[in-house]
């Protein structure tokens, strides 16, 4: 198990780090208004005030402020290449956070980028999903670096997508990283574990001045980096250690990459662009149909954060199977598909609610 007596001070610099960012942006934000301020009264806008939507800030400078006390040049490596390459993708997502006009192609094309990056620093690429056919194709480099990219890419973007209440985001990456840190260090992966707590650790020292007041957001920058982080640590996982399964990975990450891809799919039956936004999304159906109509009299701001806890079960049922059987693919596959055939049944019942 990960000696935790070792690594504490990434660990509580990390978290400490970006709690007292998160709570300076938040009182930045009272003074200087122009700080990216996020107005209610757009499509997937469920927030009832003007709020600051550039969390991602703190938690990336926690990181790079934890990254000083990495206790192995293995854990160091691991968390140089998530600051290095997370900079495209959170970049883009800061200026359009900031100034509104960068489009949705820009923004994935930032994400891949930095997918990209990470293969070239980290030097690691997918190399096998335990599925025959497609494994061969991954032999080949070139092919390998496309999935990767466009895989790690994909996640971040996922973040983004249900980024839309208070601590669903955050709440979701951390549960994602505690369970991919456990596997970690189950198959004695230290430095791989460390990283995710050490990330997970930057995510909740946001995620105490987001949940669930919604006082600061993670923004678009937010989002996108914290999903890349998670994303290459889940590349990570499966090709540092053998014994574990890329469907694990895939499970930690089911309920965002299953919401973006139900949507894309949603979006496309109705003849609409993948990337407009709406009011469909599960956790959107989940405040309108279900928390709005079940507690009428519950402030509106803690309705929001309700919202959140139920959508959390989604991302935590799938990651709890991952950890119980990381090393087993055919029990992995299975729940993958049980996961889409739940998404589906459940998003139906919601929708006709």
């Amino acid at each position: 198990m990960l000696p935790l007596e070792i690594p504490s001070a990434a660990i509580l610099t990390s978290a400490l780090a970006s709690f007292l960012i998160a709570g300076t942006l938040v009182l930045a934000a009272r003074r200087y208004t122009v700080l990216a301020m996020d107005v209610p009264g757009a499509i997937q806008k469920f927030h009832s005030r003007p709020t600051p939507r550039i969390g991602g800030i703190g938690i990336y400078l926690a990181l790079l402020a934890a990254s000083q006390f990495a206790p192995d040049p293995d854990t160091g490596r691991i968390l140089a290449t998530i600051l290095v390459a997370g900079i495209p993708a959170l970049f883009m997502g800061l200026l359009e956070d900031i100034t509104r006009r960068v489009g949705v192609s820009m923004r994935l094309a930032a994400t891949i980028a930095s997918g990209v990056l990470a293969c070239w620093v980290g030097g690691v690429t997918v190399t096998h999903l335990d599925i025959p056919f497609v494994d061969v194709l991954l032999h080949a480099a070139p092919v390998a670096l496309l999935f990767t990219s466009f895989a790690v890419g994909g996640v971040a973007n996922a973040f983004n997508i249900i980024d839309g209440f208070h601590g669903l985001a955050s709440g979701t990456a951390t549960l994602c990283l505690l369970a991919l840190g456990l596997i970690a260090s189950l198959v004695g992966d230290t430095a791989l574990a460390l990283t995710a707590m050490v990330v997970a650790a930057a995510v909740i020292g946001f995620w105490l001045v987001n949940f669930p007041w919604g006082r600061l957001f993670l923004g678009d920058g937010g989002a996108y980096f914290a999903g890349f982080a998670l994303a290459w640590l889940a590349v990570l996982l499966p090709m540092r250690n053998a014994e574990v399964s890329p469907w694990a990975s895939f499970l930690i990450c089911a309920y965002p990459v299953i919401e973006v891809l139900y949507s894309i799919v949603r979006r496309r039956q109705r003849s609409e662009s993948p990337g407009a936004p709406d009011r469909r999304h599960l956790h959107s159906l989940v405040a309108t149909r279900i928390v709005q109509r079940r507690l009428p009299r519950l402030d509106p701001t803690l309705q929001n954060a309700a919202v959140s806890v139920i959508m959390w079960c989604c991302a935590a049922v799938p990651a709890v199977v991952a950890v119980f059987f990381h090393d087993r693919t055919g029990v992995l596959a299975c729940c993958a598909l049980a996961c889409v055939a739940a998404y589906h049944f459940i998003y139906r019942r919601v929708a006709r609610t």
